[in-house]
């Protein structure tokens, strides 16, 4: 197999950066949403895709900057954080999208009225 599409493929690359290129788009089309309509859900949806960017982003640079020297300097209750964080951001920005398409649409049937 080729080098290069091994290196992509083992170390997700690749997928990584297709997940972050696809999150950030969301995030922006809910900030365009956001400024055009003054609606709630797209501000929701906005803060939800930031949400998942930020655990995507921290998912993929924490192997690369946490090790046993940062694990031993934040300690116990740092070390949950590092291990609690990233799930929580995960949840709430998914649900922070679906509860902004959910509002944007039902303020959108309210303006239709």
């Amino acid at each position: 197999m080729n080098l290069l599409l091994e290196t992509l493929l083992e170390n997700g690359l690749l997928i990584n950066a297709f997940g972050v290129i696809g999150i950030g788009l969301i995030g922006l089309a809910a900030l365009k949403l956001a400024r055009r309509y003054q609606s709630w859900g797209g501000t929701m949806m906005a803060v939800g895709a930031i949400s998942l960017l930020v655990a995507r982003l921290y998912m993929v640079l924490a192997p690369h900057f946490i090790d046993n020297d940062v694990l031993a300097a934040i300690g116990p209750v740092g070390i949950s954080l590092t291990i609690a964080l990233p799930p929580l951001l995960l949840v709430f920005g998914l649900a922070g999208i679906v509860w902004g398409l959910w509002g944007h649409e039902r303020w959108l049937n309210e303006e239709t009225r």
